[in-house]
């Protein structure tokens, strides 16, 4: 919308003991570039300068840990109209492969 209020953008990747490497992008802008782990809350901008950005964000998961082979990447965005969690998961077969994660989220005024 039209209000100056903040956008910020959480991460959390991997299950216990897995490791990670994290890119955020904002329209070609780097917010992070290969952060190992999660991110703290991260400020992406105001509701009135996001309309039509685009927010890319990468991660690799590998599956370190021997309790799971579950990997996943949890985004949350909150400050605009509603808060939001995008999780994602994958299983890997093996003990020490890696999933990948794209997520494109596209800002729009209603």
């Amino acid at each position: 919308n039209d209000s100056n209020r903040k956008i910020s953008l959480e991460i959390t990747v991997g299950a216990e003991g897995q490791t990670s490497l994290l890119s955020v992008k904002l329209n070609k802008k780097d917010i992070t570039d290969n952060q190992s782990g999660d991110t703290q809350k991260i400020d992406v901008g105001k509701n009135n300068e996001l309309n039509g950005k685009v927010l890319k964000i990468v991660a690799t998961v590998t599956d370190t840990s021997r309790k799971t082979n579950l990997t996943f990447v949890n985004i949350k965005l909150t400050g605009g109209l509603l808060t939001r969690n995008y999780p994602l998961y994958k299983v890997v077969e093996n003990e020490g492969e890696s999933a990948d994660y794209y997520c494109h989220i596209e800002f729009y005024k209603p």
